[in-house]
């Protein structure tokens, strides 16, 4: 999970993060230019270009105002959006590459949004490996890396996986019974996203009951992480610590939500770990790594918390994406890898993060630039990825749904000249890409996948949708599907 952070938390973090050091040569050449000969917008002092980002709609266009960006200044461009950081953008699969390959460093530098390191300053919770930095966040996340990203993790994966979406599609038929439904897409997949990382942390192993107090508890849980993101992108434009310092009704709403996801969550994580079954999953595999049960704690609340959001909205965009391109659903049930083309394809107009950000070592070449800001401070990067998606240099026809693109033996493919698939990088690329994205893929091609094999869909959504940035790519309205038992609508 990546979030584009606020101008104050980036100062913070490149402050406390001098000591990270490129790993390429930086030596000053004659042919390389300066940040200052970067293209860029004429910004006001102190308050930068914030008055053009106001007129292009606010923080929910981001994603557009930068696209904007991008379309009259090129693949790479600076700008202020408020105050003196320079805020580096760039387009270019080539760039993004070096950025996530070669300058990153050892320990990559991750920038987290301003009110979670508020919170978590005042309040001293040790956090989990979002968190985490340095020597620390390596040795931990190796750790992880070996039960989530290694080749053979897709094996022990899997099983619970499926018996999550197994629970789920039973659900849908059940209701399905009395006939066609249009459910809350949002919260359902929500929810199912929940259910999925909890059958992952316990394995196939049935350690939790399901009681009707811990139904209530994992939907309580759902909607405590909703509305930490919600409330994240509210307090975006605002000085945080005014907020909190005179305990303003946006920031008591975000602090209720953070403390309730952090509560449930370790009781949640507490109850797998002194629970008389062992069972077989994550949480076990991280005892048998000797990690001390407050550090598996730490590590697997956080977990929980930042999984939801991805495959949540990824799923929420692919069925709406199915519902409005329905001949797609006949390739899907004539070709059972069809579904990963699907997901690509979804992840590819809809990134659920569609900026990345890296703090870069100061003096390092991106491109023909030599970015240095001096020595308190080092050059965020931010690579975006809705913009280098929907790129017609990179992906022909690059507005359309179209997912045999990603399909090499396809022969529609012939008409699609421009197909480069390191500009789109839903899950980023490099030490710290997302840890949970073996995961996330086999969640989101099992459901749908099952989704398409159990039902049809119809498109409710008369008026167009269109995306935001809230904190992730998110509907500006609510996706509308009808579900369809197959049994009866054929």
């Amino acid at each position: 999970m990546h979030r584009f952070p606020s101008m104050s938390s980036i100062r913070s973090a490149v402050r406390s993060r001098n000591s990270n050091r490129c790993s390429m040569s930086t030596k000053p050449h004659k042919s390389l230019r300066t940040i200052d000969e970067m293209p860029h917008k004429k910004s006001l002092p102190i308050i930068g270009t914030k008055f053009d980002l106001f007129s292009a709609g606010g923080g929910k266009n981001l994603h557009k105002y930068i696209d904007m960006r991008h379309k009259q200044l090129g693949p790479i461009f600076y700008e202020r959006l408020t105050g003196k950081t320079k805020l580096v953008f760039i387009s270019d699969p080539t760039h993004m590459k070096s950025l996530f390959l070669n300058l990153e460093g050892k320990y990559p530098a991750h920038i987290l949004p301003e009110p979670w390191v508020l919170y978590e300053k005042l309040y001293g919770s040790k956090r989990g490996l979002f968190f985490m930095d340095g020597e620390d966040w390596l040795i931990n996340r190796r750790i992880m890396n070996k039960h989530l990203l290694r080749e053979d993790s897709d094996v022990w994966l899997r099983a619970p996986i499926r018996t999550a979406v197994f629970h789920f599609i039973c659900n849908w038929k059940l209701r399905a019974q009395s006939g066609n439904f249009s459910p809350n897409l949002e919260s359902e997949f929500y929810r199912f996203s929940t259910d999925v990382i909890l059958a992952v942390l316990q394995g196939n192993s049935a350690l939790l009951k399901p009681t009707p107090e811990y139904e209530m508890l994992l939907l309580l849980f759902s909607e405590a992480v909703k509305k930490i993101f919600s409330t994240t992108t509210k307090l975006y434009a605002l000085p945080v610590e005014f907020c909190q310092r005179w305990n303003l009704k946006v920031w008591r709403n975000f602090k209720q939500s953070v403390d309730d996801s952090i509560s449930i969550a370790q009781k949640i994580v507490y109850e797998m770990l002194h629970t008389k079954d062992a069972g077989d999953g994550l949480v076990k595999r991280l005892k048998d790594e000797n990690m001390s049960d407050e550090l598996i704690t730490r590590i697997v609340a956080d977990f929980v918390i930042a999984a939801g959001d991805t495959t949540a909205y990824t799923s929420l965009w692919i069925l709406f994406l199915l519902s409005k391109n329905t001949e797609i659903l006949t390739e899907m049930n004539d070709n059972d890898q069809y579904v990963k083309n699907v997901v690509k394809e979804a992840m590819r107009l809809y990134p659920v993060a569609p900026f990345l950000t890296r703090i870069l070592p100061k003096q390092c070449v991106l491109g023909p630039y030599l970015l240095e800001e001096g020595i308190h401070f080092q050059t965020p990067v931010i690579a975006s990825i809705y913009t280098s998606g929907r790129d017609e240099q990179n992906f022909s026809k690059a507005d359309q749904f179209l997912p045999y693109r990603w399909d090499r033996n396809d022969q529609r493919k012939k008409d699609l000249v421009n197909h480069v698939p390191s500009a789109t990088l839903p899950f980023a690329f490099g030490a710290r890409s997302c840890i949970g994205k073996k995961m996330a893929m086999l969640q989101m091609t099992e459901l749908i996948s099952q989704i398409v094999k159990n039902f049809d869909l119809k498109s409710m959504n008369n008026s167009d949708v269109d995306a935001v940035t809230s904190q992730v790519l998110v509907p500006n309205k609510d996706i509308k599907v009808l579900i369809l038992p197959r049994s009866i609508s054929k």
